[in-house]
């Protein structure tokens, strides 16, 4: 039998601890509460020996290891540990906390990902194999009008662009290396651009490109920056709201490649910037988005090499910078193997 004395220490902790004694009918009775506990669910009246985890969160408790809940419309992490038999330790995180957490604790939460995102990749490439197959009969059965020929080009490229999208949400969840090859970025970059031109959120951003006409070809993965320039450009339109101003400038130097994107929208809160690449990270309301956008476009960049890194500028909005290494002899021959 542990002695109380020896877990003190907790008191001073900044998160909500409860230690409890597992019961013959299965409750989880409360023996200990720290202040961090006390100051967070002020609202429960909770008598340690006499209450029970259960009769205030409900049944969360039995399996150790990490799971997500709400509390009162808040969203909480749990974590049970396994203490001296019958007991357990349970530490309560506020999810607006969790996030400031390194990135490494989100590792449940992502083999969760990886699972759905091969459900959700499975379900997707049908119907998207059947629009692209029929895409292709209009196009071969039309008239040569080039104006009809333009859009099926528009579907067929929206419809392969959502094949990727799904691709690398599956990547993200169980990253694959890729086959690489020599890019032309600038080429990529306009690609991208010309496909996402006249969707409803880009028609009335102006698009201001400064490419550097002497960039040195990238060894890369085309699909994956692809993926990165779609979602850059998509976040910097819904930070205009549609209606401003996106500048996209690439630059060689020396033995780097540096791309910048900024946008004049309103930037990004001061508060919020180190967590901006943070997997499940969202300011949107829910059914906008989950926060996975800007974490693939870090794990692609630093997949090859590079850093990605976010700032806002004294004369206002949001700047994204990506910086990638040439290929030395060094990389391309590990690249190989």
């Amino acid at each position: 039998m542990f002695n109380l004395q020896d877990i003190t220490p907790w008191e001073e902790y900044p998160y909500p601890i409860a230690l409890s004694r597992r019961e013959s009918e299965g409750v989880h009775r409360i023996i200990y509460i720290n202040k961090a506990f006390i100051k967070t669910f002020a609202n429960l009246q909770i008598t340690p020996e006499k209450s029970t985890l259960e009769e205030f969160f409900g049944p969360l408790f039995e399996e150790v290891g990490l799971i997500s809940f709400q509390f009162m419309a808040n969203p909480f992490y749990l974590l049970t540990l396994p203490f001296q038999n019958p007991y357990k330790v349970h530490i309560f995180i506020e999810e607006k906390i969790w996030l400031q957490f390194p990135q490494w604790f989100h590792t449940e939460r992502l083999a969760s990902l990886g699972k759905l995102a091969g459900e959700i990749s499975h379900e997707l490439n049908n119907p998207l194999g059947g629009i692209l197959l029929y895409a292709d009969m209009l196009k071969e059965e039309l008239p040569q009008n080039p104006r009809w020929h333009e859009l099926l080009d528009k579907i067929i490229g929206l419809a392969r662009r959502c094949k990727v999208i799904a691709r690398a949400l599956l990547d993200f969840g169980r990253p694959e290396r890729g086959k690489k090859e020599w890019v032309n970025l600038n080429d990529i970059i306009l690609k991208i651009y010309d496909l996402i031109a006249e969707y409803q959120v880009f028609k009335k951003v102006n698009f201001i490109f400064k490419l550097d006409p002497k960039l040195p070809l990238y060894y890369a993965n085309p699909t994956q920056m692809e993926q990165v320039f779609l979602n850059l450009f998509t976040n910097a339109a819904e930070a205009v709201k549609g209606e401003g101003t996106i500048k996209v400038e690439t630059k060689a130097r020396d033995d780097r490649i540096v791309i910048r994107v900024k946008d004049s929208g309103p930037g990004i809160p001061k508060e919020i910037l180190p967590y901006i690449f943070d997997p499940f990270f969202t300011t949107k309301k829910t059914g906008k988005g989950i926060g996975l956008g800007l974490s693939i476009c870090h794990s692609i960049i630093k997949r090859h090499g590079g850093q990605i890194k976010v700032e806002n500028p004294k004369e206002g909005g949001a700047l994204f910078e990506i910086t990638l290494p040439l290929a030395t002899r060094e990389a391309l021959r590990e690249d190989v193997f």
